[in-house]
Parts: C-alpha cells; sequence; structure tokens
C-alpha cells in the first residue's frame, strides 16, 4: 500500500505518482491546494503527459479532486466525511477478520507479530514514518490475509483515501503506547482464534482515532 521512495519506477507517470502521493500523504502539499500542471512538470523535469497521467492515477486513488476550468486539487475531509469513512472503514475491517473463521492463522499471527516488533521499535524512537508504516502493513497483512478479492479491492480505496488524515493524526499528536497495544492484543486474540474479540477490538481500535483526526470544513 505505501510505496517506498527509492523503488525504481517503471515509468515516469509512476514515479510522478509516487512522490506527489507520498507529499499529500505527509502533509506537504494540503487539503485543496491547487496541483498546478506547469509546476509539476518543472519540478520533477517532465512532459506534460506524464503529469497528466499522475493526476489521473492520484484521482483514482481518492486523493486527489478535480473540478472543471478549476483543474486537479488535494482532497478536502469534510468533518462528515471523515466520521464516515472512519465507520466504514471500521466496519469493513471488522468484516475482515470475521472471514478468517476456520482458517489456520498460524503463519497470519507470525507475521503479525514481527511487524509488530519493528512498529514497536518505531513507536520508542518517535520515528513517526517507520511507525506510520507499520501501522498500515499490520492492517493490510489481515486483509490480504481473507483472499476476499471485492473486500480487498474495496478496502484499498477507503484505507487509501484516509491516509492522509491517519498521517496527520500522528504528526499532530504522537500516539499513545495504548494505540500500540490495540495491536498487540488483536495479533494475541486472531493467535487464540478469538475472532470476535479481535474484530471488536479492531473496530474499537479505527472508531477511537475519530476524535483525533483534523478535517477540513
Amino acid at each position: 500500500m505505501l510505496d517506498q521512495d527509492d523503488e525504481l519506477p517503471q515509468t515516469l507517470s509512476y514515479f510522478i505518482l509516487n512522490k506527489l502521493r507520498w507529499r499529500i500523504i505527509v502533509g506537504d502539499l494540503l487539503p485543496g491546494q491547487a496541483l498546478r500542471e506547469v509546476e509539476i512538470q518543472s519540478h520533477y523535469g517532465s512532459s506534460r503527459g506524464p503529469v497528466r497521467e499522475s493526476l489521473r492515477l492520484l484521482l483514482q486513488h481518492g486523493l486527489v479532486e478535480h473540478q472543471q476550468r478549476r483543474g486537479f486539487r488535494v482532497k478536502s475531509y469534510p468533518e462528515k466525511e471523515t466520521r464516515d469513512l472512519y465507520t466504514l472503514r471500521a466496519s469493513l475491517e471488522g468484516s475482515a477478520i470475521s472471514s478468517l473463521k476456520d482458517r489456520d492463522l498460524t503463519e497470519l499471527c507470525r507475521t503479525l507479530m514481527a511487524r509488530l516488533q519493528l512498529m514497536e521499535a518505531h513507536w520508542n524512537n518517535k520515528d513517526r514514518d517507520g511507525y506510520f508504516r507499520e501501522n498500515v502493513v499490520f492492517h493490510q497483512n489481515i486483509i490480504n490475509f481473507t483472499e476476499n478479492q471485492p473486500l480487498i479491492r474495496v478496502l484499498h480505496i477507503v484505507n487509501e483515501i484516509s491516509l492522509p488524515l491517519r498521517y496527520n493524526a500522528i504528526r499532530l499528536q504522537w500516539p499513545k503506547r495504548t494505540q500500540l497495544e490495540y495491536h498487540f492484543h488483536i495479533a494475541e486474540y486472531l493467535g487464540k482464534g478469538d475472532l470476535e474479540p479481535a474484530r471488536q477490538l479492531t473496530e474499537e481500535h479505527i472508531l477511537s482515532n475519530i476524535h483525533s483526526i483534523p478535517s477540513d470544513t
């Protein structure tokens, strides 16, 4: 879900896409800010075609908006939309956990615990980017393990749109230890095959963050 900046791009369009995407996520490009093609071309030394393609892809990702005669702008997050987004994400990720019934979760739990060790190290070091990336990967590992392709596709869109909100919350206030512990408890419940408390805790964890998510009115 999160592309590393040092990965070699397949095309110039995807290189620009990944650069702009990360700048949007971390708040270097602010909600409502215009994305002017000429400025992007100059910044990345690109022609018009790759820039237009990268903006089109960002529109598909849900990270930018487009209006006729106004062009592309970074997506804004009205309060109601933010709440709806988090409520939907909680419900869908809860459904992902419920769908793991009767599955052998040994490999999943081994993967989750490895990610949690990295997440805890980043939390201890107050490494914002590292903590954020591992947090996202933790949730994505559970989603991918469902092998439910329609659910995976829908959650990809929902989670992609939510990334700038989630990063901004960490940027404004470093998460308390309890936020990290949520993830350990979820992994522990999954390890014991207790899907219902894992589902409840996942939904509770996601919804508990709504109050800390700044939104645009």
